[in-house]
């Protein structure tokens, strides 16, 4: 008798009794045959949807000091590849990150292999990576070897535990390649100058579910003197320098519109890289302030951690600024926080901004990364101008007065949009504002040659 139990598309037991010992031969010759047949018919074949023909495109950056283009095909002129060359003077830990058309799964109840072509001469093992996982699915690192002969169809099975990593579990954005693995010594191999081709990443395709995103804007900045504020990414203020996404990282940032309001969109895995075209000087500047919003549930141990690359010889990093910013409950997931961190080190020369999100994975949105001097924005003035403002809540007029004459005063709504400007000269106004609609505003007034800002809402 054969029986066979599968559970969600699995083998579960299988189970075999054989009655006439004289017919063992036989009889397990058919069984071999019996099974390959069941097998096929209730479909455990793998699934290899193309990821990627990097037929040129696919390439996202490399690290290490590996250098990767586009090259025709070896064996075929009319099609490309990736070319890949190892630098023998550079680290071990090289590779390339790659750009995925769609995401992938890798669980034990669907299926832990991919297929990659492989093109090379000389034998060759390499470590292909699993990473931008889906819901805090854990990054995963296996190994591969190939023969030298030429063009190869690798599949390599995520179940080992390589470099620190564990077995894939879970779907997955992003896919990396280390080029060197020594598997004898399980780590990575000492650079040789390797140089040898790449097409085809395949795997088990999937449509991710759609993240929650953000529906309203961070909270409007205060106002700053101009030699109070550098900004990174913020509409409150001038940018100080131009943001590009960097090669090295596992995450990637995009501009988008929230609520009327411009804000960058991140996903990614373990860290993002943001290059400066410029080098700030943020000596003076007291605190680093970031406005962001998770669209992952909380997760124990989930960071979201600034970090300050300082470059004051100007040709690499000298020294860094690395704060702690962890996140404690789902009271801090799919709302916007709004974060001041004290700074201390090094920070004449910035020129990369980092954030680190170790211990999960996901999508997030950032607006206002703005270094500040503690004590400078405008809020602070309203005491020392004798600003008041009534009623507020207030209906369809607002007073507003202080010490000395208002020259103006202007009306901000939460995304930061004047709404109204008012001229004044006066110390003492009372303001029409029945045409605005109920919400949350900000009145931005310039009194003795000073700037402030106060809150007030419209019912």
């Amino acid at each position: 008798m054969f029986f066979v139990e599968v559970v969600n598309g699995k083998i579960k037991h299988i189970k075999v009794n054989i009655v006439y010992n004289n017919l063992n031969i036989y009889i397990m010759k058919k069984i071999t045959l019996l099974f390959a047949l069941l097998i096929t018919s209730i479909g455990f074949s793998q699934t290899y949807d193309l990821l990627e023909s990097f037929n040129g495109t696919g390439l996202e950056g490399t690290f290490g000091g590996t250098t990767a283009v586009y090259d025709a095909d070896p064996t075929d002129a009319n099609t490309q590849a990736i070319k890949i060359t190892s630098d023998g003077s550079g680290t071990v830990w090289q590779g390339v990150n790659v750009v995925l058309t769609s995401n992938y799964t890798l669980t034990t109840a669907t299926q832990l292999t991919m297929q990659l072509d492989v093109y090379s001469t000389t034998a060759i093992t390499i470590a292909p990576k699993a990473q931008g996982g889906v819901a805090g699915a854990p990054d995963s690192v296996t190994s591969v070897n190939h023969t030298g002969s030429g063009w190869e169809t690798l599949t390599f099975t995520f179940d080992q535990s390589l470099d620190g990593k564990g077995p894939a579990n879970g779907d997955y954005g992003d896919f990396a390649l280390h080029i060197n693995w020594d598997t004898g010594a399980n780590a990575y191999g000492t650079p040789d100058g390797r140089v040898f081709y790449i097409k085809n990443l395949k795997g088990l395709s999937t449509t991710p579910a759609a993240n929650p995103e953000p529906t309203d804007a961070p909270t409007t900045p205060p106002t700053f003197a101009a030699n109070d504020v550098i900004s990174i990414y913020s509409e409150a203020y001038t940018a100080a320098a131009t943001i590009t996404n960097v090669s090295w990282d596992d995450s990637l940032f995009e501009e988008v519109t929230i609520a009327g309001n411009k804000v960058l969109k991140v996903t990614g895995s373990n860290f993002l890289g943001m290059n400066l075209d410029t080098y700030l000087d943020a000596t003076d500047m007291t605190h680093l302030h970031m406005d962001y919003w998770i669209a992952i549930d909380y997760q124990p141990g989930q960071v979201l951690n600034p970090k300050l690359s300082n470059h004051a010889a100007q040709s690499g990093e000298t020294s860094a600024i690395d704060i702690s910013n962890p996140i404690n409950s789902q009271d801090e997931i799919k709302n916007w926080q709004s974060k001041d961190f004290a700074l201390n080190g090094d920070r004449g020369s910035i020129k990369e901004f980092l954030i680190t999100q170790a211990g999960f994975a996901g999508v997030y949105y950032v607006d206002n990364i703005y270094f500040y001097k503690e004590g400078t924005a405008s809020t602070e003035n309203n005491k020392a101008l004798g600003f008041a403002m009534y009623p507020n809540p207030a209906s369809n007029q607002l007073t507003i007065s202080a010490r000395e004459n208002i020259s103006n005063a202007d009306v901000f709504n939460v995304l930061g949009r004047k709404v109204k400007s008012f001229a004044i000269n006066s110390a003492k106004k009372t303001l029409d504002i029945s045409d605005l609609s109920a919400g949350i505003y900000l009145v931005k007034y310039e009194s003795a040659g000073k700037t402030g800002t106060a809150k007030f809402i419209k019912q």
